[in-house]
């Protein structure tokens, strides 16, 4: 890769993380349902998996994770059961917050790879890949992140929502459901429509090396 190619493939990823940072700090990034809030944050990270590969994906991934943890730090009202569980279990939030997202941007990567080599899938039929990773990659998003907390926080969701702690399973689970799907079908038509917008002008995103 060239210089002038690493300035703009640096600039593309500024433009993601600018979106993803615009959305994190505003009331369109976080949607608050059930106990967790649910969010559209995913949407840049997979946008980005897919035009650019896994890499850029976990990259995106990472500045996700990192912008819901400033959020807590310099927001703490904004999501109170996030500030209580960075207070009791810091390591264990942090997992979940920066490894939940930054897997979630690497799979929806690896995933629009896959897709990409299924012939059926190329040309006209591309939006239906793109849609497919959205999809996808917005549930792997509320999977991964339900799921590892629930792993490594059960203790504080049973003591702020006051749950058993046999509880907690069903709590996160019905939030999953509830968020997730919606999210899900929403992170579909919108990756999908701006993926294909952009593969109308490929010079303006670029795959990053794996």
């Amino acid at each position: 890769m060239n210089s002038n190619s690493k300035v703009h493939q640096i600039t593309r990823m500024a433009i993601l993380v600018a979106i993803i940072f615009l959305l994190a700090f505003t009331p369109l990034g976080y949607l608050t349902i059930g106990p967790i809030a649910a969010t559209t944050i995913q949407m840049p990270v997979i946008v980005g998996a897919v035009m650019m590969g896994p890499a850029a994906g976990a990259v995106l991934g990472f500045f996700f994770g990192l912008s819901a943890v400033i959020k807590v730090l310099t927001m703490p009202g904004a999501d109170p059961f996030a500030t209580l569980a960075l207070a009791h279990a810091p390591l264990a939030y942090l997992t979940v917050c920066m490894g939940a997202r930054i897997l979630m941007g690497w799979l929806s990567g690896l995933l629009a790879a896959g897709l990409k080599r299924v012939p059926v899938l190329d040309g006209g039929r591309s939006v239906i890949r793109c849609g497919a990773a959205g999809f996808v990659g917005s549930a792997l998003n509320t999977v991964l992140y339900l799921g590892l907390l629930w792993a490594l926080c059960a203790e504080v969701i049973s003591s702020y929502y006051g749950v058993d702690l046999s509880g907690v399973g069903s709590l996160v689970m019905g939030t999953a459901w509830a968020a997730g799907v919606p999210e899900a079908v929403v992170s579909c038509v919108v990756v999908a429509a701006v993926c294909k917008a952009l593969e109308k002008a490929p010079s303006l995103i670029r795959r990053m090396p794996a």
